[in-house]
């Protein structure tokens, strides 16, 4: 049955932690804002991380710095099965704020919570069994010394990042990203020092790089559990073993919303592979220039999904109010808090390539192809604009499915193809690679609209409600 909406009683207060829908245009804009821009600085501290702990490793030795490099990929695409259900947490949270669910809050802190760490858990067990042959895999039979281990310390972070990212959703889901941001930067400004001292204090090179990453995840797990008993304890009755009972009312849909998501991130890092291979069959001046133009993307695109994220928050809390009204305003001024920022990241890159590229390196060559596939961005920035406000919206309803549909068409069934097609067999290079890049995210949009105009969104019922009832038990 589709859902009858109707106006909120109140709608007055801008606080995106309460998931009201204000006013006027600036104070929804404001809330947007509010609910985004920490998670833009939680995502763009791996980021730095990742860039100082290369700095670290370069110093060290040659050795260290191709051990992590080896290594970090296989991490990364571990994380992607891990994070997704933080992501599905945080959609079922926003719903049943909007609803005043508050029981199934108090349930999916406990249940989703077990669920995560079991993942977490699982994956980490499963992955130190088989890290031998996966690194010996990827190192095409000749592993750097020391590469096994490095890994083996790195997936033990895997139940952690698990907690963590279950609480980030909960807190994420209640309009309260701030928190998202503390802990990264926590875990940022722990791990730099931890790593230093590790890997030249005691000389345990790549090893000691590892172990500062896990002793830093630790931290920012115990922070972030600590502060979600402390700030939630007084509202929502949880850490309680009748949250646990029933718990396929939960699990299912989790599950429903979290797979679609956990394909694509892994999706999304394979074509992302794929695409660096086929770089380097250009040579190593093209491999450069793509890091140079990489870098501006992989910013853009922080800013583009955080964007995208702070509106899947407010729009799905308004769907769990009833609010269509209220969703809409969210999706617009969602939308243009990230077409504004994402057109800021890439206007220094647009308007002087070589003053900016020149940044990253002296080489002029390298500086001229970077600068050769540059007004790629021209369509690539509205393409992923119009694709991650309709994602976002449609994410926020639970439909991770079409998201996940318009991912693998477009990085798989077109992407990959045509910049292997352009860049090598026509000859084009890296523009060919970008090419493809941008044919990508032109089918996503077109997928994901397909999906999104039907608006079957707004006709999604919320997930239904325990037996128990609602009621905030807190």
């Amino acid at each position: 049955m589709s859902l009858r909406f109707r106006r909120p009683q109140s709608q007055t207060n801008p606080e995106p932690a309460d998931g009201s829908s204000p006013v006027s245009p600036t104070a929804r804009l404001k809330q947007s804002w509010q609910i985004t821009y920490p998670l833009i600085v939680s995502s763009l501290s791996p980021i730095v991380l990742a860039l100082a702990d290369t700095v670290i490793l370069g110093w060290y030795s040659t050795a260290a710095l191709a051990t992590v490099s080896l290594v970090l990929p296989i991490f990364v695409l571990a994380m992607a099965m891990i994070l997704p259900w933080g992501t599905a947490v945080q959609i079922l949270v926003a719903r049943w704020r909007g609803a005043e669910e508050h029981q199934q809050i108090n349930r999916i802190l406990d249940v989703g919570l077990w669920f995560c760490a079991l993942v977490g858990l699982g994956a980490a067990l499963l992955l130190q069994l088989l890290a031998p042959v996966i690194v010996n895999l990827v190192a095409q039979g000749e592993p750097m010394p020391g590469s096994v281990t490095v890994l083996r310390v790195l997936l033990m972070c895997l139940p952690l990042a698990a907690v963590t990212a279950h609480y980030r959703g909960v807190f994420g889901g209640l309009g309260q990203t701030g928190i998202a941001m503390r802990v990264a930067l926590l875990v940022t400004l722990t791990n730099i020092p931890a790593s230093y001292l590790l890997v030249f204090g005691l000389d345990l090179g790549a090893v000691g790089s590892a172990v500062g990453t896990a002793l830093a995840t630790a931290l920012g797990a115990i922070y972030i559990v600590w502060f979600g008993r402390r700030r939630l304890g007084h509202e929502y009755a949880f850490w309680r073993r009748v949250n646990l009972r029933r718990p396929k009312e939960i699990l299912a849909p989790l599950s429903r919303i979290g797979w679609p998501d956990t394909v694509f991130a892994i999706t999304a890092y394979g074509g992302d592979v794929l695409l660096v291979a086929i770089v380097a069959t250009l040579g190593a001046t093209s491999l450069a220039g793509y890091r140079l133009m990489v870098t501006t993307v992989t910013v853009l695109w922080v800013v583009v999904f955080s964007a995208s994220s702070g509106l899947s928050i407010l729009v799905g809390q308004r769907l769990g109010a009833r609010d269509l009204t209220g969703a809409d305003a969210a999706r617009r001024s969602g939308g243009v808090l990230m077409a504004g920022m994402a057109s800021l990241v890439v206007l220094p890159a647009l308007f002087a390539p070589s003053a900016y590229f020149g940044l990253f390196t002296p080489e002029d060559a390298v500086i001229a192809e970077a600068r050769s596939v540059v007004y790629v961005l021209v369509g690539l920035v509205p393409a992923m604009v119009i694709s991650m406000i309709m994602a976002g919206v449609l994410r926020a309803a639970g439909d991770t499915r079409s998201v996940m549909y318009a991912g693998v068409a477009g990085q798989l069934a077109v992407g990959v193809p045509v910049a292997w097609l352009t860049a090598v067999h026509l000859g084009l290079g890296l523009l060919g690679v970008y090419l493809g890049l941008l044919a990508s995210w032109l089918t996503r949009m077109v997928v994901t609209y397909l999906r999104y105009r039907r608006r079957r969104w707004a006709e999604l019922p919320a997930e239904p409600a325990a037996p128990a009832g609602k009621g905030d038990t807190g």
